[in-house]
């Protein structure tokens, strides 16, 4: 497969803003007509944790070697061409790009970036990478484990954005605070706990194919961390705000008769619940059938999302994902169902709580921790709604909010401390199965993203660990049918073996969809040529009228 380039950059194109604008007074954050006003929920510790929330702020300072667009088209960047030759992709690159701190890009650099990614998590090596090589100057080759259809859709994220080369020699914890690249901004500040401040990159002549090229309209973005949606959809209200992330759920509506949106599910895995199949009850199929018919989560994602967000039957794959199945209609609520399951699991009788008890007096009890840099306040609630669901057929859910220190110290991580895990996992590509159900090694080590705050380490290396399997999935012959989807070169017959593999997680009540990983933005109508892939906001084209 090669690709030529093309003369197609997507922008939002919305009828409100192809309308009459009336003449109105200026907001305040309007005034400041080079300068965006942008505010976040979610600051990470690092840029280089492998994560969305430091993903999105990257994808200012870092190009990658492919562009995807809004219709998830990929389209030459930093790379003019690639082609896939069974475990090889070649790309030619640019000539003419330089990094902000006066080093040119070259094969070289693509190849020492690659290395790096192969370090930082081990759901790099998950997605077959192997190692790349520089064939000349201007050419490199990636190779991987086994063949890998989807590579060039993989390395269009800001995860995989190119860094240059004397940046990477540094310590990971300074890379991580002030990454440098190409980009069409530079990290100019960031105050932690506040904000990160981007200038505009003025020698920037390489923006993705069909973009008008040079350096971007903007000056200035300043990228400002608020938790509360509340405060966020209240600073754009007022004016003192350009574009806000995530506003309150109830607002979602409003928003849209009012201002610019734009909602992209991210790709990969949307909202899941992964059941634990190492320890605890979740053993027992039954167990994970019944909860899924008790759960009624749509009900639930209908009722406190109220629209912003949809419900996503899927536990593997997000709507977004290639060679995904449509699995919304699985286990309709039905507790009548789930109660059967439970009596023919042992859990025939009900306590004085209203909670069920097996023959030895044991409490079906299901432990849910919550991490707080995953589930937002609206998810809080609707876990709650899931306790109470479950309660119904006598199911004792505890859910929880992780504090600092239990995330710090990498607490419900391990077989016999949870049950149930609540996350996302955002990768262009179906390989997210790779990642997220590989056996672990002879090394258990069950570190994650959100736990490990040793922000100047490596992942580790050795024993091959899999801190995403979170279903603690032991089955290796899942794992190379995982492989076979991959290697097959048929596109039918490899989308026929990929659902295949999603209909067995649902069947075995593996993982239970829950609802979608949205990235919902509102902005005021003045802003024109933003663009919102499924990886990022683009603020590179954006102009205030």
């Amino acid at each position: 497969m090669k690709f030529s380039r093309r003369t197609v950059f997507t922008t939002l194109a919305l009828t409100a803003l192809l309308g009459h604008t009336p003449l109105i007074a200026q907001t305040p954050a309007q005034k400041q007509n080079d300068t965006l006003i942008y505010l976040h929920s979610i600051e990470s510790k690092s840029l280089f944790q492998w994560w969305t929330q430091a993903t999105y702020p990257k994808r200012n300072v870092l190009d990658s070697l492919v562009y995807l667009d809004e219709n998830n088209q990929l389209h030459p960047w930093l790379a003019t061409e690639w082609k896939q030759d069974g475990t090889v992709w070649t790309f030619k690159l640019r000539d003419d790009v330089v990094f902000t701190d006066g080093t040119k890009l070259d094969a070289a650099t693509v190849a020492k970036n690659f290395d790096f990614w192969i370090k930082l998590s081990t759901s790099v090596p998950d997605s077959f990478f192997k190692e790349a090589k520089a064939v000349d100057a201007h050419t490199v080759e990636f190779h991987t484990t086994v063949p890998q259809p989807y590579l060039a859709d993989i390395l269009s994220s800001a995860l995989f954005g190119i860094n240059s080369s004397p940046s990477l020699d540094r310590d990971l914890k300074d890379i991580g605070e002030k990454p440098i690249g190409s980009g069409p901004f530079t990290l100019k500040e960031w105050k932690h706990g506040e904000e990160i401040v981007f200038e505009r990159n003025d020698a920037y002549q390489w923006g993705p194919q069909g973009s008008h090229g040079g350096p971007a309209y903007l000056k200035t973005v300043r990228w400002k961390f608020v938790p509360d949606s509340n405060a966020r959809w209240l600073a754009l209200e007022k004016g003192e705000a350009d574009l806000i992330y995530e506003p309150p759920s109830v607002k979602w509506k409003e928003a849209q008769s009012k201002y610019l949106t734009s909602q992209r599910l991210a790709p990969g895995r949307n909202q899941a619940l992964s059941l634990n199949v190492e320890a605890g009850p979740f053993t027992d199929k039954r167990i994970r059938q019944a909860f899924a018919y008790a759960s009624n989560r749509q009900q639930i994602v209908e009722s406190v999302f109220r629209g912003a967000v949809p419900y996503e039957g899927n536990g593997a794959y997000s709507k977004t994902t290639q060679e995904y199945l449509n699995l919304d209609s699985a286990y309709p609520h039905d507790p009548v169902k789930a109660v059967k399951l439970l009596e023919e699991a042992g859990y025939d009788k009900l306590n004085a709580e209203g909670y069920r008890v097996n023959s030895d007096g044991k409490v079906l009890e299901i432990v849910l921790p919550l991490f707080p840099t995953v589930v937002n306040g609206e998810g809080l609630i609707a876990a709650q709604a899931l306790q109470a669901e479950v309660k119904k057929v006598g199911i004792k859910l505890n859910t929880f909010l992780l504090t600092q220190t239990e995330l710090a110290a990498g607490r419900y991580t391990k077989a016999d401390e949870y049950d149930i895990v609540q996350g996302y996992w955002t990768l262009y590509a179906p390989t997210v199965l790779s990642i997220n159900y590989r056996p672990a090694g002879e090394n258990t080590n069950t570190s994650t993203i959100y736990g490990r705050q040793q922000l100047n380490q490596y992942a580790t290396d050795g024993g091959s660990p899999n801190p995403h399997n979170r279903v603690r999935s032991k089955d290796w012959k899942f794992q190379e049918a995982i492989i076979a989807a991959h290697e097959e070169t048929d596109p039918a017959a490899r989308t026929k073996k990929f659902q295949s593999l999603q209909q067995h997680i649902s069947d075995e009540a593996l993982a239970l969809g829950f609802y979608g990983s949205a990235y919902n933005l509102v902005g005021h109508k003045y802003l024109k040529g933003l663009a919102h892939n499924t990886d990022t906001p683009v603020f590179y084209e954006v102009k205030k009228d």
